[in-house]
């Protein structure tokens, strides 16, 4: 599987390990999952078929359930693999009409899992629009321009409407992802689907944005986030040093103020040390310049 624009995976083929040096490879013609006719893009095999291949659903399914995106609790790809089998779940708008009497027929689903991942569905509802669209798998998008575009239309029957000449003006935002997002949501089958998800619940609206406080320690200053917090995820604790005035950047450079690390920080910890960059690794130590009660 190769992982696509969006985070979705496409079916792939790479070739064979075990070629002999000089033996030509004969490329498939045809997808197969689906025998859908192959389409070449520099070196890449994809089939076009998102709708209708199997691996490709189910990996936009499994997209659409992680952690990042709608936050479904236990939902797996083996989750999203039974649910395409034997409730032929084909669109993520499929989950919120699932009831408990289609999961508790599932092999391995009793009736606590059955109410457990129906709950899950049912929170999941009220996930920001910066999340919905990040779920969505919009081509050539990520995390950072799903939020962008969440921060400044702060509606996502505006960003729906939204021409490429306007998205293109916006930060970060060339001419190929505003023309992706442009044509991903000018799909009527796309609006098809994102209609009935909201038809049965689904919110997708801006947060809310907090007053952001002019006199943090954090004002003003670019922070990475790395490792795991022992109370707090990484997006609460960046949550908590935007409102304080903070920008959070992915990557430390020498541009970046404070690293917050966790427990397995890594690579971004050691070279936060070696640029001699401020390494706040106390979580009460955070809290506490937050201004929050430890």
């Amino acid at each position: 599987m190769r992982q696509g624009a969006g985070g979705l995976p496409h079916p792939e083929i790479l070739g064979k390990a075990d070629e002999e040096p000089g033996t030509q490879i004969v490329f498939p013609t045809a997808c197969p999952s689906c025998g859908t006719e192959l389409e070449q893009r520099g070196a890449h095999l994809f089939c076009n078929n998102k709708l209708g291949c199997q691996p490709q659903i189910i990996g936009r399914i499994t997209h659409f359930a992680s952690r990042d995106a709608m936050d479904i609790d236990t939902f797996s790809v083996m989750t999203a693999e039974q649910l395409y089998k034997d409730c032929e779940v084909r669109d993520p708008a499929d989950l919120y009409a699932l009831t408990f009497d289609d999961l508790i027929k599932l092999e391995r689903f009793g009736e606590k899992k059955a109410r457990k991942l129906l709950d899950a569905f049912e929170k999941s509802k009220d996930r920001e629009l910066a999340s919905f669209l990040f779920a969505l798998g919009i081509p050539n998008t990520g995390k950072a321009t799903t939020k962008m575009l969440a921060e400044h239309y702060g509606n996502l029957d505006l960003i729906m409407q939204a021409q490429a000449e306007d998205l293109i003006a916006l930060p970060d935002v060339g001419g190929i992802v505003a023309d992706s997002i442009v044509n991903y949501f000018n799909d009527p089958i796309i609006a098809a689907s994102i209609k009935r998800m909201r038809e049965l619940g689904v919110k997708a609206e801006a947060e809310q944005q907090p007053v952001v406080r002019q006199n943090s320690v954090f004002s003003g200053k670019t922070v990475v986030l790395t490792g795991t917090l022992p109370t707090m995820s990484r997006d609460e604790a960046g949550k908590k040093l935007e409102a304080c005035g903070a920008k959070i950047s992915g990557s430390v450079s020498k541009k970046t103020d404070f690293v917050i690390a966790g427990e397995s920080a890594g690579s971004k910890l050691t070279k936060a040390r070696e640029l001699g960059i401020t390494v706040i690794e106390d979580e009460s130590e955070l809290l506490r310049l937050l201004g929050e009660t430890v």
